[in-house]
């Protein structure tokens, strides 16, 4: 499921409102269905542009408790361009609300609230950000990520400064032995970033793919490929008809 709506203060606005005034509206975009391992889950990516800064929140909005490590949402690719040229993105920070999960006997304990999930050097283990080869899979400019996700090279995290599936987003309470110990992060994440001067929400792509558990084949694309080949008919018999 794919859904792009616009927020300005809290008051959701049509189209001709958006224009009014861009550098405080939101884009919104949506994933749900199920994890490999049956689990329902959901995902969302909130992007905001104001002068030359990009914030990008991740929520893990699933309707049930993480269960398994393949619920979790540990990456997420994305796509900004205008004419064809793409900006120069600088990582600023990463946060989030990281928690110690714990045996079914034991519920979750807070471990570090707000805490910086920027990776840049080798035993970081948290969040990196890099700049990918849209000629390869997932074919998208941008990506954020906690695991190293060695199959999708050139776009995939370097393994010396991310880690499995530690510091990837989770929802409800854990109660999956295998998961004891795992350093995690509640329900959301934000991302902010710079060297986004002169593009706008518009620049931003429909088309981005959010990445579960420690799978690299585990990418989910909003909208779906099948949607994408849909809407590419549609307009060609639009052009057609014309």
């Amino acid at each position: 499921m794919y859904t792009k709506t616009f927020k300005v203060a809290a008051l959701l606005l049509g189209v001709t409102g958006f224009s009014a005034d861009r550098a405080q509206a939101t884009i919104v975009q949506t994933w749900s269905g199920n994890s490999s391992s049956g689990v329902a889950v959901s995902f969302e990516a909130d992007f905001t542009i104001s002068g030359n800064t990009l914030t990008i929140d991740l929520y893990n909005n699933s309707p049930v408790a993480s269960a398994n490590p393949s619920d979790l949402l540990s990456s997420f690719y994305f796509d900004i361009a205008l004419g064809g040229v793409r900006p120069t993105l600088t990582y600023v920070s990463a946060t989030g609300d990281i928690w110690t999960i714990h045996s079914r006997a034991t519920p979750d304990t807070l471990t570090d609230a707000s805490a910086d999930l920027m990776a840049v050097i080798a035993g970081d283990d948290t969040w990196q950000f890099r700049t990918m080869d849209d000629a390869f899979s997932p074919f998208l400019g941008f990506g954020i990520g906690t695991v190293g996700n060695s199959d999708l090279s050139p776009n995939n995290f370097m393994g010396n400064i991310v880690d499995g599936r530690d510091y990837s987003i989770y929802h409800g309470e854990v109660t999956a032995n295998n998961m004891n110990g795992n350093l995690l992060v509640l329900d959301h994440a934000r991302f902010v970033f710079s060297g986004v001067s002169g593009f706008s929400e518009a620049d931003i792509s429909a088309v981005s793919a959010f990445g579960l558990g420690t799978g690299p084949d585990s990418l989910v694309y909003t909208p779906e490929p099948a949607t994408l080949a849909l809407l590419a008919l549609g307009l060609v018999g639009l052009r057609r008809r014309r």
